[in-house]
């Protein structure tokens, strides 16, 4: 998921180089979390977090608190609710806990969600039996 491969033909894959904010391993933050760049998180949050564009939680990453975002990619461990405009991938190392409310939804073999899930902008689609 993170090669710098230019393959136009993979979307999936993200380009690291633009991360913008990086929480490292080692690093325990408790409070809330506001940005507009990627985000990198591999430590530990204690609190919310709200990110106008994508985070990328490491398998050592540990949030504590409710997450919106834009599109999330969960690979460690996430206690709470989670509101992602696009795309929530729960990859197989990932375990969510609460709540989700997402566009698109991927949890890889092995990914954990233990909670209710609400698609946005979900439109109930017309039938013509309606009329029946």
């Amino acid at each position: 998921m993170f090669n710098n491969n230019n393959n136009s033909n993979n979307h999936k894959e993200k380009d690291t180089d633009r991360i913008e904010t990086l929480v490292g391993a080692q690093c325990h933050i408790i409070g809330s979390l506001n940005g507009n760049g990627l985000l990198k998180l591999d430590g530990s949050i204690d609190g919310d977090i709200v990110c106008d564009d994508d985070v990328i939680l490491g398998e050592t990453g540990h949030i504590t608190g409710n997450t919106i975002c834009n599109n999330a990619y969960v690979n460690g461990i996430i206690d709470g609710n989670i509101s992602c405009k696009s795309t929530l991938t729960i990859e197989s190392c990932g375990k969510v806990t609460g709540d989700i409310s997402v566009k698109k939804l991927v949890i890889s073999e092995g990914g954990i969600l233990d909670g209710k899930c609400t698609m946005i902008a979900y439109e109930k689609p017309d039938t013509e039996f309606d009329n029946l």
